[in-house]
């Protein structure tokens, strides 16, 4: 028996159509594999709002799996964020709502089943939940929740679930569990159990570099899930444009051919450099994002690394640098460029710290 294992989809209004083709290959990917299961760790949903106003077409989605794949959906901590009620009025069509708490059982098929824990603010009772002993059974555990020692990508949240200690998956004798939350994919061995997050399952927030995927988990060998990639999800690119002291800029080849770029990609530009007048930078940057805009799902700007030097772009010992600089790059730039782009942004902003100093 085959299962297909996401989390932190985060369907939204406001990214109704990027979001749900995500969740369209999810499901081509089911019918691919011929899944007996899917498993959905929580925050399908952005908010409690949103799984009310895309329900019916989460269903509707959901009718494109294989007739016999049945879903297992744990509430995560945004299907609760300011909601005007409980998410089992809703009708999820084939998706099982497993929202009982502090846990609930399913028998997916002869010799294994799955402990469901939805969204908690606290686990720490987990001792005292009387947990059937699983027998001769295998157990798979999905979860939401933080893993302590797992790194992911967090920030502070308004609805944050509750911490899952290892010693959780121990008592409940799990022998895989698939915890969603931590939106950064990772897989780790605790005792008897392997513990894996398919990270989310979309680029929702800023940062989430890497691609995204799901688990294909098959009931004979539960210790060996295989990662398949969401390529409709795209990536999140930092992307490094250098601005020079006459404003010019120069953009990396990538963004001129769209080279390893995809549509559903999600860029950061990362402007560097040392200008005569930053006004006149943006006003080349702001046109180029206009344009990026066209071809690319989200396009973001970083510019902590540009500042403004009056004169740079006649100041002798400024331009004597930059040439060193460029002559030492052509030299060895090749070996280790994001170094030699440090070198001349730490050397320029040097020269900024004396010229106005000498004020």
């Amino acid at each position: 028996m085959k299962y297909l294992a996401c989390a932190d989809l985060h369907c939204s209004k406001s990214e109704e159509a990027y979001s749900l083709s995500v969740l369209e290959e999810i499901a081509a990917i089911c019918r691919e594999e011929k899944t007996d299961g899917l498993l959905l760790g929580g925050d399908i949903f952005d908010s409690f709002q949103d799984a009310e106003n895309m329900r019916n077409l989460f269903v509707g989605l959901l009718e494109k799996l294989p007739e016999n794949c049945r879903v297992y959906y744990i509430p995560g901590n945004h299907e609760e964020l300011r909601a005007a009620g409980t998410l089992e009025k809703f009708d999820f069509g084939r998706a099982r709502l497993l929202a009982a708490k502090p846990y609930s059982l399913e028998s997916l098929d002869v010799g294994l089943e799955l402990a469901a824990i939805p969204f908690q603010k606290n686990y720490s009772a987990y001792r005292s939940w009387k947990v059937p002993p699983k027998g001769n059974k295998k157990r798979i555990v999905l979860a939401h929740g933080t893993v302590p020692g797992i790194r992911g990508y967090f920030q502070e949240e308004e609805n944050p679930p509750g911490v899952l200690d290892e010693d959780l998956f121990a008592c409940l004798e799990a022998d895989l569990a698939v915890v969603g939350h931590i939106h950064a994919g990772y897989k780790k061995q605790s005792g008897d159990c392997l513990i894996i997050s398919p990270g989310s399952a979309r680029v929702w927030r800023e940062g989430e570099t890497g691609s995204r995927r799901a688990f294909l988990i098959d009931s004979g060998a539960l210790g060996r899930p295989g990662e398949i990639i969401l390529a409709s999800a795209g990536q999140y690119r930092i992307i490094g444009v250098e601005a020079f002291p006459d404003c010019s800029l120069g953009f990396p080849e990538e963004l001129e051919t769209g080279k390893g770029l995809s549509p559903p990609d999600w860029l950061c530009l990362k402007v560097s450099g040392a200008v005569e007048d930053e006004t006149e930078v943006m006003k080349g940057i702001n046109k180029k994002i206009e344009e990026l805009k066209k071809k690319y799902r989200r396009i973001t700007l970083a510019k902590e690394d540009l500042f403004v030097l009056k004169g740079i772009s006649t100041h002798p010992l400024a331009l004597q640098f930059i040439k060193k600089w460029e002559e030492s790059r052509e030299k060895y730039g090749g070996e280790d460029e994001e170094a030699y782009r440090l070198a001349k942004w730490r050397g320029l902003a040097k020269l900024k710290e004396i010229a106005e100093a000498r004020k």
